[in-house]
């Protein structure tokens, strides 16, 4: 019988959120590893997923590799790599919709530094919005990343983007800082605000100048520790007559579609 031909097996090992005991979850991650039989090295166990036999398709697609590998990449950004996967995939299917791009809470722009790898925002002749308070101080609701430590931190995400004419940063509260700048078509939006209020704010505003064929991509829907904002989210996405799918990555998903 003749052998089927099959992918070499693809693995990876990143950080995990919410983990109290990490000893206890290593050892529970070894146990399971041990249970498996023949799937070992498919094993994949990152931001909260762990699969295997799976074929992680973008372990084998260059330009990921090239982001888990980079030095430049934090470990957080290297563990959301399904994320940031999924992410992808629809800004440059978005890209062929009327309308601009939005970015609500860019923090320090990775995100978006992808997303311009990827669309050619040249030959689409689309802007791309980035919106941040760019600050964070004792008592705020919003959470606390890495990049709040910085005191520069706007001006350095300024320089990031400097050579990009078509990115316009937006800073302050969301949505009162629509009034500095909001495109009068959406192609895509990606919301990671990490709090309910602005990211309503900002749904109210978006879903009704989503084009067809345009996608909004919610980053803390489907976690449990978000779901404050699952609550406030759904019954706009509901009155707007559009659906959201829950992606196993935390992901919230929203098409528009071409055709009614």
């Amino acid at each position: 019988m003749e052998q089927r031909k099959m992918l070499q097996p693809a693995s990876m090992i990143g950080g995990a959120f919410n983990v109290a005991d990490y000893d206890k979850f290593q050892k529970g991650i070894e146990l399971i590893k041990e249970s498996m039989a023949d799937v070992e090295a498919t094993f994949f166990c990152s931001d909260n997923l762990i699969t295997w036999n799976k074929n992680l398709s973008f372990l084998r697609d260059e330009f990921f590799v090239e982001i888990l590998n980079s030095d430049k990449n934090s470990l957080t950004e290297k563990s959301i790599i399904w994320r940031t996967y999924t992410l992808l995939y629809f800004a440059e299917i978005a890209s062929s919709a009327e309308g601009d791009f939005l970015e609500l809470g860019c923090h320090m722009g990775y995100t978006a530094s992808k997303v311009i790898q990827k669309v050619d925002f040249t030959r689409t002749a689309k802007q791309y919005f980035l919106y941040d308070l760019f600050k964070w101080k004792e008592g705020d609701a919003h959470s606390h990343l890495a990049g709040h430590d910085n005191p520069q931190m706007f001006e350095d995400v300024r320089k990031r983007f400097l050579e990009f004419d078509f990115v316009k940063i937006i800073k302050g509260s969301v949505p009162q800082s629509f009034s500095d700048g909001f495109p009068e078509k959406i192609a895509f939006a990606h919301l990671d605000m990490n709090h309910p209020d602005p990211e309503a704010g900002a749904l109210k505003a978006v879903l009704p100048k989503l084009s067809r064929g345009g996608v909004v991509i919610l980053d803390d829907y489907g976690w449990w520790g978000y779901s404050a904002q699952k609550l406030a989210l759904d019954p706009i996405i509901k009155g707007n007559g559009l659906s959201v799918l829950e992606l196993p990555t935390g992901q919230g998903l929203i098409l528009r579609p071409c055709k009614r």
